[in-house]
């Protein structure tokens, strides 16, 4: 191993400590009660560490996010040589919540940082676009715009995703991900008069 990559595994390990305790305490505490003090001491670093990495809490936040939207990412799209259904997508996406359903409870909560469920809800939007709405020819339906129905789709996963956070994961994650596949199976249906199930299962 050269330098370079062993200073870019230090890299990673460090932000991966800062990131295991931000979420840490935001699970114990609430986002805005938690400090950069808060933060290194969690992580056993100094706050002269931190800062070589991130300008600030919010910076380590976002950044933190994105990995694990990541991870959802890699849990939810298969490798290519997979053949995964859409709606195994979608119980995929509420197990991975019920993994870190804490975490989850405390970032897309009432009381979770500002600004952060939109990230989620942007990537549901564009999955459902290339995995559903990418497989109807282009204007098959020209009184309903796809964007408008990937904006649907999204908006009611994460209404189904606060109320089952809420309930504390009731029902089960597999039914949840089987109800969600029925709505929006349902509502394609309605709509372009073709549902998910006269679809390939294997979108």
């Amino acid at each position: 191993m050269d330098e370079s990559q062993h200073i870019d595994r230090r890299i990673q390990r460090t932000r991966r400590e800062l990131r295991e305790a931000l979420f840490a305490l935001i699970i114990e505490r609430g986002y805005e009660a938690i400090t950069v003090l808060d933060i290194t001491e969690r992580a056993n670093l100094g706050r002269t560490t931190f800062y070589l990495h991130y300008h600030e809490k919010e910076e380590l936040l976002v950044d933190s996010v994105k990995e694990l939207l990541n991870e959802l990412r890699q849990g939810v799209e298969p490798e290519q040589a997979e053949t995964c259904s859409y709606y195994i997508r979608s119980i995929r996406i509420f197990e991975h919540m019920a993994r870190h359903h804490r975490l989850y409870q405390a970032l897309l909560g009432d009381a979770g940082p500002p600004g952060i469920a939109p990230l989620w809800k942007t990537y549901f939007t564009e999955l459902y676009k290339r995995r559903v709405l990418s497989q109807f020819r282009a204007g098959e339906s020209a009184s309903v715009k796809y964007d408008l129905l990937a904006a649907h789709a999204a908006g009611s996963l994460m209404g189904l995703i606060d109320y089952w956070l809420k309930e504390d994961l009731s029902p089960p994650a597999q039914e949840m991900g089987d109800l969600y596949w029925r709505l929006m199976s349902a509502s394609i249906n309605d709509v372009l008069g073709r549902g998910l199930d006269h679809i390939e299962r294997d979108l």
